[in-house]
């Protein structure tokens, strides 16, 4: 019965999120103002083309210049999973994907391990440490050991959450909760909430987190920061550990250095260095920026990413259309990428490393 209550509940997650290309497109962005786009402000696309305000030329973008393509595709694999979620990778370059009701094991080649199986959907995961793996559902998380087997699971987070990030630093786990437009602050030793951030604040010169979408990433960088996609700002933030807001980078546009859309960038990776590696959808592209959010090249566009074009156009205009290809980076420094319509994990080099 327990299982049943929880599924159901997951059930009615989710099928918020998709019923809203159900009810027609009034009632659909209605539902998400009140869901999920935060109090003042979330930027909206701009139409580019001139006779009809609905419609989004995009062609010009779908097109990587040669000069500014720094990666280049090197293989893939298959998952097995009906639908893919997140993508993590482990010091000893083992890659994890969360997808379906579980979490699975690959090697770096690609080899299937093993797998947890989980009772609701899995939403996101995250490698603590060599023996320390945190995955979220919906408003819950589970520590496992590096073999998969349950060492703790933590108290249910209530209400509107809707988990869709995991970080940690030191005792303490940071959950990027899409459904409350907050960062949750936990124990790591017990679960309990310890504080929760993400409203605008005055006093610690808080912006508000404006999430259109149930896309909401974070992570702890090397300096020991907290970084979050503000989706709906359109911009990366960095905001210290008990949750003061210090800077922001990013700006809205269709340009390839840029953030397009109403909502993104959806995922991001840091490199050991602090670097920034993107993930658009819409325009789906990733690509490659500096701590400071300075463009340094792209590591996929759409003309590598996504095969229907018209699918790209449309989820430009339309935030419940398209999927996000979450991104990790692997001990040897290749991005990974994780393709919601290929249910595949495909990796990109560095140009200069794959022609030696």
């Amino acid at each position: 019965m327990f299982i049943k209550q929880m599924k159901k509940k997951e059930n009615l997650g989710r099928r918020g999120f998709i019923g809203a290309g159900l009810v027609g497109v009034g009632g659909a962005l209605g539902w998400l103002a009140r869901r999920f786009q935060g109090p003042d402000m979330v930027r909206k696309t701009t139409p580019v083309s001139g006779g009809n305000r609905f419609e989004y030329d995009v062609s010009e973008f779908e097109k990587t210049d040669p000069a500014i393509l720094k990666y280049q595709p090197m293989g893939a694999f298959e998952t097995g999973l009906e639908s893919v979620k997140r993508l993590e990778t482990t010091k000893d370059g083992r890659v994890l994907v969360a997808g379906d009701q579980k979490v699975k094991f690959f090697t770096a080649f690609g080899d299937e391990e093993t797998e947890i199986a989980i009772d609701r959907s899995t939403h996101c995961l995250h490698m603590a440490t060599e023996d320390e793996l945190i995955v979220g559902t919906v408003d819950q998380i589970t520590i496992y050991d590096s073999q998969g087997s349950q060492k703790f699971v933590g108290p249910r987070l209530g209400g509107r959450t809707y988990l869709t990030a995991i970080s940690s630093n030191g005792d303490s786990i940071f959950l990027a909760d899409a459904g409350n437009r907050e960062v949750i602050v936990c124990d790591r030793r017990t679960g309990n909430v310890r504080q929760r951030f993400g409203k605008k604040d005055k006093e610690k010169n808080n912006p508000g987190f404006a999430i259109p979408s149930p896309y909401f990433d974070l992570a702890v960088a090397p300096d020991g920061r907290l970084r979050v996609a503000n989706t709906g700002r359109l911009q990366v933030e960095t905001y210290t550990i008990d949750g003061q807001f210090q800077s922001a980078w990013g700006q809205p546009g269709m340009k390839i250095d840029r953030f397009c859309g109403c909502c993104n960038p959806v995922y991001f990776a840091l490199t050991p260095d602090g670097d920034f590696i993107t993930s658009e959808k819409g325009l789906a592209r990733i690509n490659h920026y500096t701590g400071d959010g300075e463009f340094l090249g792209v590591v996929a566009g759409p003309d590598t990413l996504v095969e229907d074009k018209e699918l790209a156009r449309k989820a430009c205009a339309n935030c419940s259309i398209g999927a996000g290809f979450d991104i990790a980076i692997n001990p040897a420094g290749h991005v990974l990428a994780l393709d919601p319509y290929r249910k595949s994990v495909r990796t990109f080099v560095p140009k200069q490393e794959a022609s030696t």
